[in-house]
């Protein structure tokens, strides 16, 4: 969603995203004619602060054709801000079996590119060393990010696609889903600290992926961003009522703990206490009052929680407040702590943290408050920290 980004706008995400020991950015594209000066100003930029990019093709709304497809990554592959594996330029896409293994083969031979599409619709097992995709460099699967149902998040998928793939295997991580629109109406279960898990998982597997992508920086529509949220209304598209006010930066601060570890294999040293909170609006049951639209599918998928996280330097102990209902967690050891609250009550949310007898964090947002009213459906996470 960077339809009113300039360069400065792309420096400053690059500012916060190097600043977690990112490798690179993968730039989304489709068949907006305004998307070419933006990857223009994003390769610029990336020059400029020393981040890498890459493409990566949305088959769904770009043109699938050969030509156009060779033509893209062929400009920018030699700019110095073009992120590559071995002096070849990545090239990425979301969807693309409209090209068929010879159209990939063809890309690949004309750009010299490491290919790492995520297609889907045709059987995995063509994925295969061997197989008609079998010379794809890399494979990521969008949609292992999330559990596809009304149960936690494993890493069957990733096992599944790790025994055709063998070493070539990419995968995902993202902190929410939900998406309101009248082509598209659903939510995806993040209940159970769906990203600390899933960075669990991912550490766990470390030695067997290539890549690992994090989605996304700033796809407001389906709420599934990293970043603070929209700088306006025309950062995200048309009828997205379910972002402004709903900042999740507070995921991506507590991922570079984990990012440290992954890279490095050793949990990084915590010093400063924090305290990470997310929760939704309003109750998943309630009835909204002027919404033209049906709850999302899955709505009945989540529980009314207060999920936290509490890094502690040392021993502490935390309370987790929403209205007049709150709960002691006393004695926290040392590390990431994994509590919640049930939502029993309305109002502002509050947490604390004392160590040794003295208080060291007491925090309440002044722009969010559990509701049970809402005009419209917003299964969206407001994130919260608090040092």
């Amino acid at each position: 969603d960077s339809y009113e980004y300039t360069r400065d706008s792309w420096l400053n995400d690059f500012d916060q995203i190097r600043a977690k020991d990112i490798d690179a950015v993968a730039l989304n594209v489709g068949r907006d004619t305004w998307q070419s000066a933006r990857v223009q100003d994003a390769y610029s930029a990336a020059a400029m602060v020393g981040m890498s990019v890459f493409i990566s093709f949305d088959y769904t709304s770009f043109d699938c054709n050969i030509e156009t497809t060779v033509n893209w990554v062929n400009a920018y592959k030699g700019l110095p801000g073009q992120f590559e594996i071995n002096g070849r330029p990545m090239i990425s896409s979301y969807s693309g079996d409209c090209l068929g293994p010879d159209g990939w083969q063809t890309i690949r031979d004309q750009t010299g590119g490491f290919l790492m599409p995520f297609i889907y619709g045709n059987d995995d097992q063509q994925l295969k060393k061997g197989s008609s995709y079998g010379f794809f460099d890399s494979w990521y699967c969008w949609g292992c990010a999330w559990p596809q149902g009304n149960y936690n998040k494993t890493t069957d998928d990733d096992h599944y696609y790790m025994n055709i793939l063998e070493s070539r295997y990419a995968t995902t991580i993202s902190p929410w889903m939900f998406t309101h629109y009248d082509n598209k109406n659903f939510y995806l279960r993040g209940d159970d600290w769906l990203l600390i898990t899933r960075w669990e998982q991912l550490i766990s597997m470390r030695d067997q992926l290539t890549f690992v992508e994090m989605v996304t920086w700033n796809d407001y529509g389906e709420s599934d961003y990293f970043g603070t949220g929209p700088s306006s209304t025309n950062s995200q598209p048309s009828g997205t009522t379910w972002t402004d006010g709903f900042p999740h930066n507070g995921f991506f601060d507590l991922s570079a703990y984990y990012i440290t570890y992954f890279k490095t294999g050793v949990y990084p040293r915590i010093t400063q206490d924090t305290v990470y909170f997310w929760l939704r609006p309003h109750p998943a049951s309630i009835n909204a009052k002027n919404d033209p639209l049906p709850k999302p599918e899955g709505w009945d998928w989540t529980s009314d929680t207060l999920w936290a996280a509490a890094f502690c330097s040392s021993t502490c102990n935390v309370t987790l407040r929403v209205g007049s209902y709150s709960q002691d967690f006393d004695n926290l050891p040392y590390g990431v702590n994994k509590i919640s609250l049930p939502l029993k009550a309305l109002g502002n949310v509050t947490v604390k943290m004392s160590m040794n007898g003295q208080e060291v964090i007491n925090h309440t947002p002044s722009n969010f408050q559990y509701q049970e009213y809402t005009d419209h459906y917003n299964y969206n996470a407001y994130v919260g920290s608090a040092t």
